[in-house]
């Protein structure tokens, strides 16, 4: 957008009469969740679910601690990991283990000490993900993030020599969860079993992971979540480096751009290869480039990096199901799309879209917006999660096309 048009936006909304927002909808858990997400043998979600920023805020107890999950894919990933630990204290009682961990006792290293319960954490104000991105419109961008420190979850040069963090990827494999996951909880069973079984040479199989029953049944159910390619089990944190790397120089990503995206401690293995994956699948979509440098840019939080993550499967699942992408280009600093039929494209990750201020700035600009000097012929938005019947009521008025539940999780 123009600097005078911007200040022309801005003089307008400042004088016009003040328009009547969406409230906090103070959703249920029990009436927007899926009964699989919702409670099962080893998880309870709490029924009051915080909205704001875009993000639905959800508190889980379990016998392992309560857990706070930011957003709907966070929620998928704690439960799933409960159901990991349940199973990984269940192997810890079974006779391999036990004489694993006389073998490892006896190596040259300490055994990983005992897990300890989740700190409490608190649900921070500051805006992550979509609230980041409304906050953004108009105002420029931050300036590209330097070398890559090691992120939480990731294995020290110790381990990784030792063999522990290939034994750990294998074991994340065969419970279905992130291996570079921010949940210290998991992280520290993980490392304790994953020691006693490379240094107990214990072998993973259906006898030393043990599940059964009512938790057996809810694993089950949550199998066919699609989680990340198999690549981040198969691969150290160095080869997938690489590989990454490849595969964004093979979308023409200048080697500076793809060096900041890899180097950035925020976004971890795991969200680096869901990201370029979901990229990767728009093949001949130019300017690819774009969206790796903002997400290089921008990501600070776990939240950010499963915005850009989740907004890029979003773009792909839009390509590959009726709404073909052209191009990617920059609007007012932020990456969106162009379409095949010279339509405009906005795909966000946004767990529950309400009218608000900063929508209402969102949708400002998507009005005044052009390519090449002309309007667009069709604008459409797209979401992963839910739009509030007033949102869609304001974009609709103003000509928009609007698509939610896209990737709706854990969501009815």
């Amino acid at each position: 957008m123009k600097p005078c048009l911007t200040l022309l936006l801005t003089t307008f909304l400042a004088h016009a009469a003040p328009a009547a927002y969406d409230s906090s909808p103070g959703f249920k858990a029990g009436d927007i969740l899926q009964p699989v997400w919702l409670t099962g043998p080893h998880h309870r979600v709490r029924e009051e679910v915080k909205t704001y920023n875009g993000l639905n805020h959800y508190v889980i107890d379990s016998p392992f601690g309560t857990f706070v999950a930011h957003g709907n894919l966070m929620l998928q990933s704690r439960v799933i990991e409960i159901l990991a630990l349940a199973r990984l204290r269940e192997m810890s009682s079974s006779e391999e283990y036990v004489q694993a961990l006389k073998r490892a006792s006896k190596a040259p290293f300490e055994v990983v000490g005992d897990i300890v319960q989740a700190p409490g954490e608190t649900i921070a104000t500051v805006p992550r993900g979509v609230g980041k991105f409304l906050g953004r419109m108009g105002r420029g961008v931050k300036e590209a993030a330097g070398g890559r420190e090691r992120g939480q979850g990731e294995d020290g040069l110790l381990k990784s020599v030792a063999g522990v963090s290939r034994t750990k990827r294998e074991l994340g494999a065969r419970l279905a969860v992130n291996p570079y996951s921010s949940n210290e909880v998991l992280q520290e069973e993980m490392d304790r079993v994953a020691w006693a079984a490379f240094a107990g040479d214990m072998t993973f199989t259906a006898a030393t992971l043990p599940i059964s029953g009512a938790a057996g049944a809810a694993l089950s159910a949550l199998s066919t979540v699609e989680l990340t390619s198999s690549l981040v089990y198969e691969q150290s944190p160095l080869d997938l480096r690489k590989t990454n790397f490849s595969r964004l120089e093979s979308m023409n990503v200048p080697a500076e751009v793809a060096e900041a995206f890899l180097s950035n401690a925020s976004l971890s293995p795991w969200h680096q290869t869901r990201l370029v994956g979901a990229l990767h699948q728009l093949a001949g979509v130019d300017g690819r480039n774009l969206y790796v440098r903002d997400a290089a840019r921008m990501t600070d939080s776990e939240a950010d990096a499963v915005f850009y993550e989740q907004t890029a499967r979003l773009i792909a699942h839009a390509h590959t199901h009726g709404i073909p992408v052209a191009r990617l280009i920059e609007m007012d600093g932020l990456p969106v799309c162009l379409t095949a039929d010279g339509g405009f494209m906005v795909a966000l990750h946004w767990d529950y879209a309400m009218w608000s201020p900063g929508s209402e700035r969102f949708a400002n600009v998507l009005q005044s917006i052009q390519v090449e000097g002309a309007r667009p012929p069709s604008v459409t938005v797209v979401l992963t999660g839910v739009m509030s019947p007033r949102l869609r009521q304001e974009l609709e008025g103003r000509g928009f096309k609007v698509q939610d539940r896209l990737l709706p999780g854990p969501l009815k």
